[in-house]
């Protein structure tokens, strides 16, 4: 059976959203105090629809870096520089210090090479899902674009590990059925893969931390975000008040392996899988964008309830946007 590309496409960049949108009201919470709010959360949705007003800078910026990519057919410095200062007018909401920086600075004519802050935030790997999608054929330019789309404005390296390994796991995803269900161990080889040639030392270690995620798939989900909620984070970043808690850290290498862990938890029901990302604790708005784009990109629009898609603000914006993407991408590569 074909791969249904436009319902992947579509549903990934609705899967940031819902995940961004459900996870909005509890970012800053830790995972204890977010279920203590509630028995039934899908109940808890539909009680308090006004909680869930809005996405957030998460979604925002996937759009913006979609629209950069349906301008250039693909990756182009300038085309994507042009659309992140235009979110500067949308305004941003709930914006992190390193992008929002970075981005004023290239406002004024800075170049991006002075304007990236050295963050190893979460900020990229939030935004990064259509270039998985666009470049799901070409992974060798898949990787070059999610790492130059990542230092526009943030120079860590944690940063752009975190964009490379959340686009190559979508374009991992995105072939894959429900029907069939993927190997684990082919999945985890594959994105460790993309970052496996680099002398980066924080690059090894997120292999290091990949692999740990892999083997501790048997944990619990609140057991394994308590693990891995701030893994790598380093003094003085790390918060010692949340030692043995679960409050997902924004430094990019705990929430994408939270991310990661919860989505490969729930791979039976995205609704499963949404609920538990977005309630993770913590960064809880960004681990349920960066979950909410694998999970999308797995299940795909069709498999995504009616509900969920329609309490995202401009949900038939960005299924436009999707479908704008998915014609360059079928025009590039000639699918039928």
């Amino acid at each position: 059976m074909k791969t249904d590309y436009l319902d992947k496409f579509a549903g990934t960049l609705i899967g940031v959203s819902i995940g961004d949108t459900l996870g909005h009201p509890f970012e800053g919470m830790i995972r204890e105090r977010i279920y203590s709010r509630f028995n039934d959360f899908k109940e808890f949705i539909r009680s308090n629809k006004k909680l869930f007003k809005t996405y957030t800078d998460d979604t925002q910026l996937t759009l913006h870096t979609a629209e950069a990519l349906i301008q250039g057919s693909g990756f182009n410095t300038n085309n994507f520089i042009r659309e992140y200062i235009k979110w500067l007018e949308d305004p941003p909401i709930g914006p992190g210090f390193g992008c929002i920086s970075s981005i004023q600075k290239l406002k004024y004519g800075i170049s991006w090479e002075k304007a990236a802050s050295n963050s190893g935030g979460n900020g990229t790997a939030m935004r990064v899902s259509p270039i998985g999608l666009f470049y799901c054929k070409d992974i060798k330019s898949l990787e070059k674009s999610a790492l130059k789309s990542s230092i526009i404005t943030h120079s860590h390296p944690a940063a752009s590990a975190g964009a490379i390994v959340i686009a190559r796991a979508i374009a991992f995803l995105i072939d894959k059925k429900l029907e069939t269900v993927f190997s684990i161990d082919e999945f985890f080889e594959t994105i460790i893969l993309s970052i496996s040639n680099s002398r980066e030392r924080i690059w090894e270690e997120f292999i290091v931390i990949l692999n740990k995620v892999k083997q501790n798939l048997n944990l619990s989900i609140e057991a394994g975000l308590i693990k891995f909620s701030q893994v790598g984070v380093k003094s003085p970043y790390f918060i010692e008040e949340y030692l043995g808690k679960a409050f997902v850290h924004p430094y990019t290498l705990s929430t994408v392996a939270c991310a990661i862990f919860v989505f490969l938890k729930n791979l039976n029901s995205f609704e499963d899988c949404i609920f538990q990302l977005a309630t993770a604790g913590g960064d809880s708005d960004t681990v349920g964008a960066i979950g909410g784009s694998l999970a999308g990109a797995y299940f795909g629009l069709k498999n995504i309830p009616d509900d969920l898609i329609n309490i995202v603000k401009n949900h038939k914006n960005i299924l436009k946007v999707s479908e704008q993407l998915h014609l360059k991408f079928k025009e590039k590569y000639k699918i039928i």
